[in-house]
């Protein structure tokens, strides 16, 4: 009888154990898979100096000339060099915006997060960005 005692209890904390180690796992914040992050890590596998700076090429698809217009202002004073071109396939424009940087995740992951704002904003969509040449 102590033994069949002792045994449910062993099982009992076991249960238990593995209970409590399934609810930390379940609560640890969650690392954000998110394009910059993956793509920067890609290029570090691939040689790329993290404190280097790299020419970076930004795409915007925009609706018309005037919001390219307003991203350009936006950009040039950040040093940015830009240029648009309209796309006669679509009726848009696409817009392309180049800086020196280095591959910086957090900075990356800002310039993702305020360049989707600033195109839709507009009615546009940002395309995200480039190692360039």
């Amino acid at each position: 009888m102590n033994w069949t005692v002792a045994l449910l209890i062993l099982a009992a904390l076991i249960s238990l154990a593995r209970i409590v180690s399934q609810l930390r796992t379940s609560l640890k914040p969650k690392v954000a898979d998110d394009f910059d992050t993956r793509f920067i890590d890609q290029l570090r596998k691939m040689g790329f100096a993290p404190f280097d700076p790299y020419p970076i090429d930004f795409f915007f698809d925009l609706p018309d000339e005037q919001a390219c217009r307003e991203v350009t202002e936006e950009l040039e004073p950040e040093q940015f060099a830009v240029d648009s071109r309209y796309e006669p396939d679509t009726g848009r424009w696409s817009l392309h915006a180049h800086r020196t940087l280095r591959l910086q995740v957090e900075q990356m992951k800002a310039y993702t997060l305020r360049f989707n704002a600033t195109a839709q904003s507009r009615g546009g969509r940002y395309d995200g960005w480039a190692i360039g040449k």
